[in-house]
């Protein structure tokens, strides 16, 4: 089996388990040229979810389950990503327009006029930039576990696997995709990796080991941590947000490597900004809660 046939059908494997009705397509872009994949699923007002970093559209598989007859979802693989085409970030002149060209035009691609946001990470990180840059196109905005660098400065492990280099020898030693350690990989990520179906676990190997996806992993975080003076990410951007109009809830697990207090710190630059903490959850906190998750972004959604 092909790298590529081993993730589609990890992929489909992992959807079919939590019920869900996604469906998978592919959608051309002219700027940045790419061909990119997405999942859709539901139907009514569309939500576009962003996945963080070094992963991809069908870890939102349990919130497409328990949101699909509520709304309806689009989650693309993120360049380099999943089955979406590759990229290289060193080559890209500026991360944050790159960023913001290649929602546009997704959102174009998709014949989605105005959407509402979700994102985790770096996705939400991409969603409230993406706000900033075009407020007209954004109903509401959820950002699930840390959007990137929320703090006023970039934590160890992100300035060392930002190195180049050095994130290279660690990738191809300790931190090299195995998939009997998946679930010790992910416990950084989730406050209960043992919770985490095999099909999860495939899905997760599959994905680390398509051919591209360690370089757009690691360029990626070369070019965020590099790109910006410090304070950098969603720290630099505080002020800007002041000038955000639109709701926005965090959700963030009180195990999330970022504490919560920075999503509270970031709650008194937005105008009409909420913070949820979860007990005994991690950075992606609708692995570890699904069910609580669901019912606030849920609710969140139909105010």
């Amino acid at each position: 089996m092909t790298d590529a046939a081993a993730f589609i059908d990890a992929q489909a494997r992992l959807l079919a388990e939590s019920g869900s009705d996604a469906t998978s397509r592919f959608v051309t872009l002219a700027t940045p040229a790419m061909r990119v994949h997405v999942l859709e699923a539901g139907r009514g007002a569309p939500v576009v979810m962003i996945h963080g970093g070094n992963s991809v559209a069908a870890a939102w598989e349990r919130l497409f389950a328990a949101l699909q007859d509520d709304v309806h979802v689009f989650a693309p693989d993120r360049p380099g990503c999943g089955l979406t085409d590759g990229v290289d970030y060193r080559r890209v002149l500026s991360f944050r327009d790159h960023s913001l060209a290649f929602l546009d035009a997704l959102l174009d691609a998709l014949g989605l006029a105005r959407v509402s946001l979700i994102g985790n990470s770096i996705g939400g990180w991409w969603s409230l930039a993406y706000a900033l840059a075009h407020p007209e196109r954004v109903e509401r905005i959820v950002c699930l576990g840390e959007p990137a660098a929320s703090g006023s400065r970039i934590q160890t492990r992100h300035r060392i696997l930002a190195t180049p280099g050095l994130n290279a020898l660690l990738y191809a030693t300790a931190l090299r995709p195995r998939r009997n350690s998946m679930r010790a990989q992910l416990r950084g990520l989730v406050a209960h990796p043992e919770r985490l179906s095999e099909a999860f676990l495939d899905l997760a190997y599959a994905a680390a080991t398509l051919p591209g996806a360690r370089i757009a992993w690691t360029s990626m975080i070369e070019r965020f941590v590099s790109g910006f003076s410090a304070p950098c990410g969603t720290f630099a951007m505080r002020e800007q947000l002041r000038a955000l109009p639109h709701p926005v809830l965090f959700v963030w697990g009180d195990r999330d490597g970022c504490p919560p207090r920075w999503g509270a710190e970031l709650c008194r630059y937005l105008p009409a900004a909420s913070l949820e903490v979860l007990p005994d959850a991690g950075h992606l906190p609708w692995l570890d809660e699904p069910a609580r998750v669901a019912e606030l972004v849920r609710a969140f959604l139909r105010r």
